[in-house]
Parts: C-alpha cells; sequence; structure tokens
C-alpha cells in the first residue's frame, strides 16, 4: 500500500474549502450507447444549460396495484354496466366515487370516477395536472385475443409473476435477458452532455437498487441510494459526524474524531491490489456524494419553501421519499444535474385478500395504499408549484412524476366475502402522470370495457377479467425519454422494441385503432 501523491490528498477539510455547496452546510445497445456517451462528452462543454433542468421521477407501485379500483367507470359510461356485473364484492358504488370528467381523446364515454381515498387526486386531475394512461403492459408486439388463444405472436414469459413483470417494466425489453434498465440507458446517453458539473449521480433511488436504473459500467451515471433523510452515513460518529467534527470540519479531539480522521487518511491510499483499489473509490466517492447532498438540503432549507409543513399530512414512507426527492430537487445546484431520474416505490398491492370495497371503507387495504399515495403526490405536487413561486430558475414544468406497476389484477374477486376476499395477478393496467408538463384532465388510450370473456379478456377458459395490454411500456416510457430530450434518433437505442407498435410521436397515430393502441400525447412537449 502507497500514499498518494499529496496534491491529490482528500480530506473532507480540503473538500468543504473546494466546494460551494458544502460550504453551504454540510450488449449491441449498450456498446452503442457507451460510443454516443464518447462523442456527447467531448461536446459537453459546448451544452450552455443554464436553466434547462428537468427532472423524471419514476414511482413504482410494487405488487400489481388494481387499478380498475383507482380509476371505475361511473354514470353513463357503457363500461359500467361491465363494472357492476362482474366486480362483485370488490364493486365500488358510484356514488361513492370522486367524479372526473375527462376530456375528448378518451372514449367511449369521459365519465369516471376516483378512489373514495383519491379525493387530492381529483383536485389535481380537474386542474389539468394530472392524466391517466389506460390499460399499459409488458408487450414484445401488438396483440389480439385470437392471436393470444392460437400462440401465433409471442408474449412476455411469466406474464403474470411478479419479479419478471417487475424486471420487463424496469427494462422495457421482455423478451431479452435483462442488462439494462430503461432510465439507465436514458442517463447512459444524456449525463455526459447535460450534467457537465455533476457532483452526485444522476440516477437516484431511494427504494433501495433498482433494475431501472441501472446502465453500463463507467457511464458516470450509476445509481446512488439515498434514504427518507438523506445521504447514507458511515456509523458510529453521531448524526451528522457531530460526535467526530467540529462546526468548521475539523476533527474533534476525541475517539471518533481520532477514528474518522484515520479512516479518511486510508481512504487516501492507493493499493497494489485493484479490487482494493476500487473500494477505496466506492468509499471515497461515497463521501463526497454524502457532502454533496447536506448541502443539497442545506439550499433546500434556505429556499423558503416549507416542506415540513406541506409534507406534515403525507406521514407515510411514500410521502416521506417524496419529501426527499422535492427537497433533492431545490438543492439541484449543488447536485449539480440538468437532467435528473429519481425512482421511488410504494408496495403493498399484491392484495390478494382484505382488498375492501365501497362497504368496507378504510378498513380495505386498498383504501389504505391509495390514501397514503393520494397523500404524498398531493404534497409533492403542492412542494413544486411553491418551489416555482420561491425559486425564479425553476418552473413547475421542470418535473414529470409516472407511475409503474408490476400489473393489474384480475377484475373478477377471488371470494365472495367483502371482509377478506381480493383479487389476483392480470395484465393491463391504468397508469398516472402528474407534473406541469403534462396535458392533464383526461384519461388517455383506451380504457378497457370490462367484459369478461370479452375480446380484451385473455383468460376466457375461467373468466377472470385479465385485460390485454393496448398500450406497451415501450410506448408510454418512450413519451417519458422523448421529455427528457432523448433525440428522435436515439429513442430506437433506448427503446429498441418500439418499432413494432405504432408510432406514439405520428401526427397521423390514431388513438383507437383496431388494436386500441393509446393516444401517448399526454405530455406537453412546449411546457
Amino acid at each position: 500500500m502507497k500514499e498518494i501523491d499529496k496534491k491529490m490528498t482528500h480530506t473532507r477539510r480540503s473538500f468543504l474549502s473546494q466546494s460551494t455547496c458544502s460550504a453551504m452546510g454540510l450488449a449491441g445497445i449498450v456498446n452503442t450507447l457507451a460510443h454516443l456517451r464518447l462523442m456527447e462528452a467531448s461536446l459537453a462543454n459546448e451544452v450552455n444549460i443554464g436553466n434547462d433542468y428537468k427532472a423524471l421521477i419514476v414511482l413504482f407501485l410494487f405488487g400489481g396495484q388494481n387499478s380498475d379500483n383507482l380509476l371505475a367507470p361511473r354514470g353513463s359510461h357503457p363500461s359500467r354496466a361491465n363494472y357492476d356485473a362482474s366486480r362483485g364484492v370488490l364493486a365500488l358504488a358510484d356514488a361513492s366515487l370522486h367524479p372526473i370528467d375527462a376530456g375528448n381523446l378518451s372514449a367511449p364515454d369521459n365519465s369516471f370516477g376516483l378512489n373514495p381515498a383519491c379525493a387530492d387526486l381529483k383536485t389535481i386531475f380537474d386542474a389539468g395536472e394530472l392524466a391517466f394512461v389506460a390499460n399499459v403492459g409488458s408487450l414484445t408486439n401488438p396483440i389480439t385475443k385470437a392471436e393470444y388463444n392460437a400462440g401465433t405472436v409471442p408474449v412476455p414469459p411469466q406474464l403474470f409473476s411478479h419479479s419478471d413483470q417487475q424486471t420487463q417494466w424496469q427494462s422495457s425489453i421482455p423478451d431479452k435477458p435483462f442488462q439494462t434498465g430503461w432510465a439507465g440507458r436514458i442517463a447512459d446517453l444524456l449525463n455526459a452532455s447535460y450534467n457537465p458539473q455533476s457532483q452526485v449521480s444522476m440516477s437516484v433511488t431511494l427504494g433501495g437498487q433498482s433494475n431501472i436504473l441501472i446502465g453500463s459500467p463507467g457511464s458516470g451515471a450509476a445509481q446512488y441510494a439515498v434514504t427518507n433523510s438523506g445521504a447514507i452515513a458511515l456509523s458510529g460518529y453521531g448524526t451528522n459526524y457531530s460526535s467526530a467534527l467540529n462546526p468548521d470540519g475539523t476533527y474533534q479531539n476525541n475517539t471518533q474524531g481520532r477514528r474518522l480522521e484515520a479512516f479518511e487518511k486510508i481512504m487516501n491510499f492507493t493499493h497494489d491490489h485493484l479490487m482494493e483499489d476500487g473500494y477505496n473509490n466506492i468509499v471515497s466517492r461515497a463521501r463526497q456524494n454524502e457532502e454533496f447532498v447536506g448541502g443539497a438540503l442545506a439550499e433546500a432549507a434556505a429556499s423558503g419553501v416549507d416542506f415540513d409543513g406541506i409534507f406534515a399530512n403525507a406521514d407515510s414512507d411514500i410521502g416521506d421519499q417524496l419529501k426527499m426527492v422535492a427537497q433533492l430537487i431545490a438543492g439541484r445546484n449543488c447536485v449539480g444535474n440538468a437532467r435528473q431520474i429519481f425512482f421511488v416505490t410504494q408496495g403493498g398491492y399484491d392484495t390478494h385478500q382484505d382488498q375492501g370495497n365501497t362497504t368496507l371503507g378504510e378498513n380495505g387495504d386498498l383504501y389504505d395504499l391509495l390514501s397514503d399515495l393520494n397523500g404524498a403526490m398531493k404534497a409533492f405536487n403542492d412542494a413544486m408549484h411553491a418551489l416555482d413561486t420561491a425559486d425564479a430558475d425553476f418552473s413547475y414544468n421542470d418535473t414529470v412524476l409516472a407511475t409503474h406497476s408490476d400489473f393489474n389484477r384480475t377484475f373478477t374477486p377471488n371470494g365472495e366475502d367483502p371482509a377478506t376476499s381480493g383479487s389476483d395477478h392480470a395484465w393491463g393496467g391504468h397508469m398516472m402522470v402528474m407534473g406541469g408538463a403534462v396535458n392533464g384532465g383526461n384519461v388517455y388510450g383506451y380504457y378497457p370495457d370490462h367484459e369478461v370473456n370479452g375480446p380484451q379478456d385473455v383468460s376466457e377458459s375461467n373468466g377472470r377479467g385479465r385485460w390485454i395490454p393496448t398500450t406497451s411500456v415501450d410506448q408510454y416510457a418512450s413519451v417519458l425519454g422523448r421529455w427528457m430530450d432523448v433525440s428522435s434518433n436515439d429513442i430506437p437505442l433506448i427503446f429498441p422494441n418500439l418499432s413494432r407498435f405504432a408510432d406514439p410521436f405520428s401526427p397521423s397515430y390514431d388513438p383507437l385503432d383496431q388494436l386500441g393502441n393509446a393516444n401517448t400525447d399526454f405530455i406537453d412537449f412546449g411546457a
């Protein structure tokens, strides 16, 4: 082990003095992306980022959300009769729904209702800041029921498996072994050109290590995990190293201070063994990230936005995750990225039992989950509006939140007792997108007719109501990629299967063609 050149030695004290933000307070596709990334890097200094900031938040609802009881037909909607006939003990009474009227892109009728737990989502929808994309799912090719039954068109493997469908949603390439996630591929491509001053990875996860953020090795945008309270710090040194460091960043003259000083000196050594040296670099980088994340939180605290007050009624894990995302967005100058992708999660949607209905009200598991989700999304939306007001360099149009989930759940229940019944694994489900760039107040795509054993139900043998998706993950996520400024020429690199489906960017794209493909104008690219 050799001591590194003193000019390269990095201590916390020198880092603090060098960092303005820290001083404030604290295979083919892969290869092609790698080549493009090098080209983008060579042009990085020519890119004037200025106030051009965009953050995409992917919210994964793990377990398979029963989205037919999130967004339900009401009143005169033609699907309402089938809903009442087949939903069984899971049915939500028409009068219990929060009514929303979608625009003229939805069909065949615009009368919908949101779950009783989602009063705030109704308000956001009515304000034009939230939209639904109906019947989205993992697909390898467009497929009809006849083709599915005949086995003439391939479908994703292990369709109703949690782990497989979670991975396929995150990769968008269900017919190939997993290598990278679609958001990781976006980061691979955009990071060098949009984030030349990056201090923390473009890809940040608050939901643990994820597949969606995995990119190619050496991209410079490897996912970085933070907790609901900030960066993951070394243990044994007190909160924010208060037991080891003085306010000016010098080491305290105690056991913890001397131990931390020794540890950081060790991190400044190089090693003959490449794996040891690699480990050193990872730990050193993590310590640097702590400083920048701490600086970002200090910047957020100085923004004038009362994040604690805004999230006071979002007391849940998903609320805490979105609060941290909001703070990191407010502290984006310290993070140093003009393009950012965040991954947040809410679990518990595998509701095989105790799902609940109108009669059970707040006693149902789905109601409780949606209540937490409703409060968290409202608080995040409010925080972005508040930041727009407080920060002249930030616009509410700078963020988009988009939901994912393993799959929908069977339309018919798995029992007759409303106190214990739930639903099982299905296929196409309804996704939400929220933000200033969203053409909200609409339900995009082909909303299922809810006819069990009908033309959209693949489970004709037992009539459970598993809707064939009419919008692929590729079509849905590619619109998010274009909003992040992936060029039209590069979209096929991120979504190689997209060409198999109707082009969501075509001016002649029919939202109601015979396959029921979605109209993906849910993003306003001029916002």
